[in-house]
């Protein structure tokens, strides 16, 4: 099967079409102000993304949810 973003936001009901929420960003650091950052961050205490939202991973990785884990435990 073929499926065009607009399909997977009409049969999915995901915005946009795009089944990662928005594009993947790899682990590197993109910016200064990254550095030394796990990339699940998001301007609240106590919260963190674990999803393919994530900076630095996505899709079935695992790599946010590890990123997660190791900013609430101190690694």
């Amino acid at each position: 099967d073929v499926a065009t973003p607009v399909d997977v936001e009409r049969e999915v009901g995901i915005p946009t079409g795009h089944v990662f929420h928005q594009s993947l960003s790899w682990p590197f650091v993109e910016s200064e102000e990254e550095r030394g950052m796990w990339g699940v961050e998001i301007g609240f205490d106590n919260i963190f993304l674990c999803g393919s939202g994530a900076k630095r991973g996505g899709c079935v990785s695992g790599i946010p949810g590890h990123n997660a884990a190791m900013k609430i435990i101190g690694g």
